[in-house]
């Protein structure tokens, strides 16, 4: 695409939002791109009306076409303008989570454009809880599709400098905010039946569903890991058809106790120092603490500085930091220019399974349980 002049708008207190907000959210209006923040991870934004502008957030991305968007909302009377009715399931579970991390596909009214849904009758909605994005939405009186602020394929980003990094130059606005507190992508939550399927596992999870809705299900290609891997799939929700979260590295997920993962690990970076490629260790506080002082007894101090990259995702006992950290610890290990990351998986229940869902896609499939 031809290059664009990219405006970047700093955004660091409450009290900045409106006035700084006016151009981005005109910019909006007027039929541009513009990346913001959100809790999950950062969006690229268009008018969700307006089809020659979400053309440019597919270009922009180099995304594929039938890939459906998200439409972001400010306010409930929105909603309306968006989908034939809300089902009382529905409301429920939006007074109980919005605004916040999680996404409802409702049948769609004809104002949505086919190039948002993928030509499906259906919309996915999110009301999203960060204050910039929320202003934003208000500011521009407009719903806003955006998926997430990276070029097809890559991690998501979770700072402004992962999205500097991916679209500068291929936006209209960047607005550089906080990092995000979620860290992965918001749940996708199905409300066109009597009971809600998961079609995208985040942090609102289906333990947390059941509580509002008192039934919850997942599509059965999440837990299977084969969502969208036939090219007749029509995806129902973003990220169900295409490989997603990629770094350049290739990624290896090993699942395990940490007594069984340590040695392991330490064949991962035995092979590293010996093929002489670089192998980052992606795991739990307490497994690189002891990692770290194995190796430090069997290597040289240049052998590990060159061949070995160990990240962590927090501890072990807070699942929250590990997907907080996730997308962010692929890009670094993709900036410490790794061939290889091997990321320690979790077990697939609560938030493990947003987490494991990503790792799954990150990974092309290559999880291995020890």
């Amino acid at each position: 695409m031809k290059p664009i002049e990219t405006k970047f708008v700093k955004v660091n207190q409450v009290a900045d939002e409106t006035e700084l907000l006016k151009a981005p959210a005109k910019a909006l209006v007027e039929g541009g791109t513009v990346v913001f923040p959100t809790e999950t991870v950062y969006g690229i934004g268009a008018n969700a009306l307006d089809e020659v502008a979400i053309d440019k957030i597919y270009e922009a991305k180099n995304r594929p076409s039938d890939n459906p968007l998200i439409v972001h909302i400010a306010k409930l009377s929105q909603l309306e303008i968006l989908v034939e009715s809300t089902p009382e399931m529905a409301k429920a579970l939006m007074r109980a989570f919005w605004p916040g991390p999680i996404t409802f596909v409702l049948k769609k009214k004809s104002v949505i454009p086919d190039k948002v849904t993928g030509g499906l009758d259906t919309v996915a909605v999110r009301m999203p809880e960060n204050a910039i994005a929320l202003k934003l939405i208000e500011l521009a009186g407009v719903p806003v599709a955006a998926p997430s602020a990276n070029t097809s394929g890559k991690p998501s980003p979770t700072k402004a400098a992962h999205v500097i990094e991916d679209l500068a130059g291929r936006v209209d606005y960047i607005i550089e905010g906080s990092d995000a507190v979620v860290g992965l992508e918001s749940t996708v939550l199905d409300v066109t039946g009597d009971i809600p399927v998961i079609l995208r596992p985040g942090k609102i999870t289906r333990e947390m569903i059941v509580e509002v809705a008192g039934n919850c299900e997942i599509d059965p290609g999440i837990v299977m890991g084969t969502e969208g891997k036939s090219a007749s799939v029509v995806p129902k929700s973003p990220g169900m058809k295409y490989k997603h979260y990629a770094p350049k590295a290739d990624v290896e997920v090993v699942i395990g106790t940490s007594s069984k993962l340590i040695p392991v690990f330490e064949s991962y970076v035995e092979a590293a120092i010996n093929g002489g490629y670089k192998v980052a260790i992606m795991s739990f506080d307490e497994d690189l603490l002891v990692l770290e002082k194995i190796l430090k007894g069997k290597y040289t101090v240049s052998d590990l500085s060159a061949h070995v990259f160990l990240c962590s995702q927090g501890s072990i006992r807070n699942l929250d930091e590990f997907a907080r950290l996730l997308f962010g610890g692929l890009r670094k290990s993709d900036d410490r220019e790794c061939q290889k990351i091997v990321v320690r998986g979790v077990e697939e229940d609560g938030l493990g399974l947003a987490i494991m869902n990503r790792l799954n896609k990150a990974s092309a499939g290559k999880v291995t349980r020890i």
